[in-house]
């Protein structure tokens, strides 16, 4: 079973992606992949694509978590559907890097992707409809196919405004 959560980047990049690719909590950073930049260096090329692009927007990424039940993967299992998951949710229009942590009794993987794509400039648009049908559903869908629970919704959710209050 995989909770997911996504938030904006709006302040600092290289602080974001230091910290998922913390070394204390990625096993010496080889539980640290990235797609389309380098770990090392992405915060300088999400800037270079962010420059370049058509429609920049106010956020400078998004930085998803999908955490796993203890003891349903092993750490290895996870950065592999982390992977999986990002590359099947921006394939190779964004920069994205993933770093899966084991510092919590649950391993849980951590992604932080470029709000602009490398191949086309266009922003990534997130809303509520596009976090349950794209992260939660492909989040869902990978561990179906890894044979690992998936939460059913109990019922209809509260309206944000009850949720909020």
């Amino acid at each position: 079973m995989a909770v997911t959560k996504i938030h904006p980047i709006k302040s600092t990049l290289k602080a974001a992606i230091d910290y998922i690719c913390n070394s204390d909590k990625t096993d010496g950073k080889l539980l640290v992949s990235s797609f389309g930049c380098a770990a090392e260096t992405a915060d300088i090329e999400f800037e270079w694509t962010r420059r370049h692009a058509i429609d920049k927007g106010t956020h400078l990424g998004r930085h998803l978590i999908q955490a796993f039940q203890p003891g349903e993967v092993t750490p290895e299992q996870a950065h592999e559907i982390g992977c999986e998951f990002a590359r099947r949710l921006f394939g190779e229009d964004f920069e994205a890097v993933i770093g899966t942590h084991l510092d919590k009794a649950h391993p849980h993987n951590h992604i932080v992707v470029n709000s602009v794509s490398r191949t086309d400039g266009h922003k990534y648009h997130s809303s509520p409809e596009s976090y349950y049908n794209d992260v939660r559903g492909t989040s869902d869908e990978l561990c179906r196919e890894n044979d690992l629970s998936v939460i059913t919704p109990q019922g209809k959710g509260k309206h944000y405004a009850e949720w909020k209050g």
